[in-house]
């Protein structure tokens, strides 16, 4: 009797649940399928996200390829940073790349002229539009070399001659300045007194 009550029992609800007019015939199929895609989009940007973080940590120790340090292939951050330092009249003129321990990048800018006062409101501002489009803390820090920049572009005793920045593995500056009222060394005067003869 137990039995033939449990048959008639499981009987109805599968039958209810095959019917096309029950209640939920329409919502289980929502409901499970909507969970399986979002765990599908989730696996997929943990494997993209996995596969990234690899990317940098391999070009971190093995260095990358010398074509992705050149100014085309560069980010549009480090684009945006490069552009301050052009517009204050600093030129790129040299690029280091190297790989060992940990893979390295300089860029060499040098003096190309001195910048107007047309040139370092220019120069801010692209900082001010570098600062409101990029954040992060290496964006920081490029942010607050090419301020640094500006401060000596506006200084009347010292010009920047030379800046040599460090973009990877993190953002670090050397500044080669030199005073407007040095004395010209040696070769310089030999070039002047050439030019006058």
């Amino acid at each position: 009797m137990m039995s033939t009550r449990l048959h008639f029992v499981c009987g109805v609800a599968l039958l209810a649940l095959a019917t096309p007019g029950a209640a939920h015939s329409a919502e289980p199929a929502a409901w499970y399928e909507q969970p399986l895609a979002t765990a599908n989009s989730v696996a997929k940007a943990m494997g993209a996200a996995a596969g990234s973080t690899w990317a940098q940590i391999a070009g971190l120790f093995a260095g990358r390829d010398p074509y992705d340090y050149m100014p085309s292939q560069l980010s549009e951050d480090d684009r945006r940073f490069f552009a301050t330092l052009d517009a204050l009249g600093l030129q790129l003129a040299e690029i280091k790349v190297g790989g060992g321990t940990f893979s390295h990048s300089l860029y060499r800018f040098v003096a190309a002229r001195e910048p107007s006062d047309v040139d370092i409101e220019r120069a801010e501002r692209k900082l001010e539009e570098f600062r409101a489009t990029s954040g992060g803390l290496r964006n920081g820090a490029k942010q607050r070399i090419a301020q640094a920049i500006l401060d000596v572009a506006g200084d009347k005793d010292f010009v920047m001659t030379a800046v040599v920045i460090e973009l990877w593995p993190w953002p670090s500056v050397q500044y080669e300045m030199s005073s407007r009222s040095r004395p010209p060394e040696a070769s310089e005067r030999r070039v002047i007194s050439a030019t006058q003869q």
